[in-house]
C-alpha cells in the first residue's frame, strides 16, 4: 500500500531509507563468497509503509541473508543515522542493521557468521 507523501517529511524519510539500503548493499559485497544480498526487482524504488507498524520499506528490493530472505525497513521519523532494521520473513524477531557508525551491528555480523 502507497502512502499519503508530505514534503519535505518524506523526502528525508525515503533518502535515509534507500542511503541505509545502499550501505547494506556495500557492505554485503565486501562479502565472499555472497552470503548475502540485496537485489532490485524492477527499475525504479517502490518504497510503501507498513500499516501495522508506520514503517517505510521498499516493497521491491529484496535482501537475502544465506538464501533466506528478510524485510528491510525503517522507522518513520527516525532520527537516528543508520535505522534499518531487518525481520526474516515469517520471524517477529528483529535486528538492527547498523551501529551509528554505519559499520554492521552485532546481530548482523553474527548471522553472517563474521568475526
Amino acid at each position: 500500500m502507497s502512502y499519503q507523501r508530505v514534503i519535505p517529511r518524506d523526502l528525508f524519510n525515503e533518502a535515509n531509507l534507500l542511503k541505509c539500503l545502499g550501505q547494506l548493499y556495500l557492505h554485503f559485497d565486501k562479502l565472499a563468497p555472497h552470503k548475502a544480498r540485496v537485489e532490485l526487482d524492477g527499475r525504479t524504488f517502490q518504497v510503501e509503509q507498513d500499516e501495522s507498524d508506520g514503517s517505510i520499506y521498499a516493497a521491491n528490493i529484496q535482501v537475502s541473508i544465506n538464501r533466506k530472505p528478510y524485510w528491510a525497513s525503517r522507522p518513520l521519523n527516525s532520527r537516528e543515522p543508520w535505522p534499518l532494521y531487518l525481520r526474516m520473513l515469517g520471524s517477529d524477531d528483529v535486528i538492527p542493521a547498523f551501529h551509528d557508525s554505519g559499520d554492521l551491528s552485532s546481530e548482523l555480523r553474527d548471522l553472517l557468521e563474521l568475526p
